[in-house]
């Protein structure tokens, strides 16, 4: 299915079946060797959104990635995270090898709350680095780990989501502890503020690759999707980001243009017509405001 011009997969099988990939799914969750993905998988892949989130541990190879609007080279010894809802495309360098883990919200919140992915897991917020490099003995760990789940994938186990689960968490929380050690994010403790927080990050990530016609763009908006005071939002989101609402919500826009103009080919009037502009001339002040640059010029950079 495409939504304003860029393949949107909603489920795990409906991505596999994009990129040609033979691999089971169960209930929401799958893992995979890369050696055998990169096998059928497309050289260049073209830009798709994904309503599911994706950990990747390489243990060789290198491949060149988008995810949102940012860019990088991943080699040996990488991990590399993926969100819901996030914008991806490659260019495969050399052959891979080592795991990957798909898996969806609903997947995760039979056992816990589908908020905590984006609450105590910074690797899966829009903002986030994508990807962070780690030691051979690292790698090594979490291969046995990985190693261990494509086992129980095999056997004819009754109760083989719920051990998923509990290896997923596993990975989940080390990699977490990785993440901080080689980024430094501090761990999100919960509070009722934090929490307004991120059900706010959440509505805005829902305005993006759907086909609604209402979608949300004042904080007046926002705030009643919240069955809260704007006022009260606002003071939320200044006291724990020293952003206002609006900017949070201008942040992603922003996100999303970037996005848009460095992963595919669409005109700055389709861009601007996608992100519910009224016109491409308010949608080239919007970036030149926020940026010093006017999209061609951002793009062109």
């Amino acid at each position: 299915m495409k939504i304003d011009g860029i393949h949107t997969l909603s489920t795990i099988q409906e991505y596999f079946d994009f990129i040609n990939f033979k691999c089971p799914v169960f209930n929401g969750f799958a893992i995979g060797r890369l050696e055998e993905s990169a096998k059928v998988i497309p050289q260049v892949m073209p830009p798709y959104r994904k309503r599911f989130f994706k950990i990747m541990l390489i243990l060789s190879g290198e491949i060149d990635m988008r995810n949102n609007d940012n860019e990088g080279h991943l080699k040996t010894n990488t991990l590399f995270f993926s969100g819901e809802g996030h914008i991806q495309s490659w260019e495969s360098i050399a052959p891979m090898s080592g795991f990957v883990l798909y898996f969806t919200s609903d997947f995760y919140a039979t056992v816990h709350k589908k908020n905590k992915l984006h609450s105590d897991f910074p690797f899966f917020t829009q903002n986030a680095s994508m990807n962070i490099a780690i030691s051979e003995k690292e790698s090594e760990h979490l291969k046995r780990t990985c190693e261990n789940i494509v086992t129980l994938s095999e056997q004819p186990l009754s109760n083989k989501e719920d051990i998923f689960r509990s290896y997923l968490n596993i990975v989940l929380l080390e990699s977490k502890n990785l993440y901080e050690e080689k980024i430094g994010t501090n761990a999100v403790v919960q509070d009722s503020d934090k929490r307004i927080l991120n059900r706010y990050n959440q509505l805005i990530e829902q305005q993006y690759g759907t086909t609604k016609e209402d979608v949300l763009k004042t904080v007046q908006e926002f705030a009643d999707g919240l069955s809260i005071h704007p006022t009260h939002l606002n003071y939320v989101v200044k006291s724990l980001t020293g952003n206002t609402a609006l900017q949070l919500v201008h942040n992603r826009k922003l996100q999303e243009a970037k996005s848009l103009l460095f992963q595919t080919s669409k005109t700055v009037s389709e861009i601007a017509y996608d992100l519910h502009f009224d016109n491409p001339t308010h949608f080239v002040r919007f970036v030149k405001k926020k940026t010093g640059k006017t999209p061609l010029q951002l793009r062109n950079t």
